[in-house]
């Protein structure tokens, strides 16, 4: 106890009371979040959460938790649905939403160099001041890139940008030094010329891509932007089977003509579409669900106007050669789809709607697996008997596939809905999600793009010690996100 006094209190001196608190109600928000009532963990309550506004003020705050021997947990944004930033022994929060500056938009170098506590809505909207973009991927406009992008391996949905976005980073490691990545690494490129990745021995930026946070907390960012084009539109394509659709995606793609491609089934798409109220009222989701072909694939395209008409006459043909058909939509439901297929908007919140009970069976996997693994997990719901939480029909899980580099991999996402407070049907849902995750391992061999403790259990010894080694490395007293799912 006189330790905790004495460390708060140099805190306290260090952030300033403003951006500190260790109000019971301040702390309890940061313990849970929508995946922690599948996960069976406990989190404790933490000493405290802090604010912290600086490079220097995150470096020192690390410092003292290693003199002190406290758990560091960092969150960028705080939209979380995976458990991730969960206090799970104590200590001290990091939220880094403050650290919110836009360093740089570079319409030369297509960057942006970035705070943690940036989000895609406000990067969107600087960089669309210089006729640039987002490389988006699926998320709220909320959502931070370094905490929803950096840390996990989200990344490229179309053949077109499937380049990653990091750049350069600027990292305080777990041990309390500082590293630069890339031409950040020397203090002249640092100032004059963050923009070049690969550099000056391994690719440490990479290092940092998939990590969850273990190697360090990432203080700024150099992220990849995108030039918008004279003629930017949506495109969307009716399918009644999954495996044409699958089709048209892989001959679209090796088109290399795509800015976006995104397949779902029509329960992900209504989702997307109705808002949580309408998604409570069962004849108007049945009336949208009419209205919706089996699947749709969704294209976004670019560039000059002569361009665009004819990137749209090609995959019109595609579509039509695949067994596909031009969807009309009505204005608002364009509209949705649009932000949905943009990438970051408050339409993808729906897509946890109306109760937010939400379980992904995730993987990636070859093309030619992704149907096995579809009918796979349909299956499974099915033995499990989960049950619509509106209509307690038999539940029809969501579906989302997009591309990964030309096609090689899919992304293939299914969620489960469920009411979190009906606790039996949570049960079922634990149990199949467990066993869907098997099947999906064991017979299909589908990677996770966010990894977690049993990665190590899976993988041959050699690669499972280099992660630990580098764990090691950088946090020797294992401060930073100790006892959760995710930590190394």
């Amino acid at each position: 106890m006189e330790n905790q006094t004495a460390l708060l209190k140099k805190l306290k001196d260090l952030v300033g009371e403003a951006h500190i608190s260790t109000h019971k109600a301040d702390l309890l928000p940061y313990m849970r979040d929508s995946y922690t009532n599948l996960m069976n963990r406990e989190a404790a309550l933490p000493d405290c959460v802090l604010m912290p506004r600086s490079t220097e003020e995150i470096q020192q705050i690390v410092l003292l938790a290693n003199e002190y021997k406290v758990p560091v947990y960092p969150r960028s944004f705080g939209v979380n649905i995976a458990g991730s930033a969960i206090p799970y022994q104590g200590g001290i929060v990091l939220d880094l939403k403050a650290m919110n500056q836009i360093f740089e938009v570079n319409e030369d170098t297509l960057t942006a160099t970035i705070e943690p506590g940036v989000c895609w809505g406000q990067l969107r909207k600087a960089a669309r001041k210089k006729a640039m973009d987002i490389i988006p991927i699926i998320g709220p406009y909320q959502t931070s890139p370094v905490g929803n992008y950096l840390l996990t391996n989200i990344t490229a949905y179309s053949s077109r940008y499937s380049m990653d976005r990091a750049v350069t980073l600027e990292v305080v490691l777990p041990n309390g030094e500082i590293l630069r990545t890339g031409s950040q690494a020397t203090e002249i490129g640092a100032e004059v010329n963050p923009y070049f990745r690969y550099s000056y021995g391994p690719d440490l930026t990479g290092l940092f891509r998939g990590s969850m946070g273990n190697y360090g907390i990432i203080t700024k960012m150099v992220i990849r932007l995108r030039p918008l084009a004279e003629v930017e539109k949506n495109l969307y394509f009716a399918f009644k089977e999954l495996k044409p659709a699958l089709k048209a995606i892989q001959r679209i793609e090796r088109l290399e003509i795509s800015r976006t491609v995104m397949l779902q089934n029509k329960h992900f798409t209504v989702h997307c579409l109705l808002s949580p109220e309408d998604l409570k009222d069962p004849a108007a989701k049945e009336e949208a669900l009419r209205s919706l072909p089996d699947f749709v694939l969704a294209v976004g395209i670019g560039g000059k106007a002569r361009q665009a008409a004819l990137y749209e006459e090609m995959l019109g043909e595609e579509i039509r050669s695949s067994g596909g058909e031009t969807l009309s939509l009505p204005d608002a439901f364009k509209q949705s789809l649009d932000e949905v297929q943009e990438g970051a908007g408050q339409k993808i919140l729906r897509m946890f709607a109306p109760f937010s009970g939400y379980a992904a069976v995730i993987g990636c996997v070859p093309i030619t697996s992704a149907e096995n693994v579809y009918r796979r997990v349909q299956e499974i719901v099915a033995k499990f008997d989960l049950k619509d939480s509106i209509t307690d029909d038999p539940l029809q899980h969501e579906l989302l596939v997009v591309p990964y580099d030309r096609c090689s991999s899919v992304y293939v996402e299914q969620e489960l809905l469920y009411d979190p407070l009906d606790i039996d049907n949570m049960e079922k849902v634990k149990a199949c999600l467990r066993e869907c995750y098997k099947v999906i391992v064991t017979e299909y061999g589908a990677v996770h793009t966010i990894p977690n403790r049993r990665l190590l259990e899976r993988v041959v010894p050699g690669y499972a010690a280099i992660l630990r080694g580098i764990k090691t490395m950088v946090d020797p007293n294992g401060i930073l996100l100790p006892g959760g799912p995710y930590s190394i």
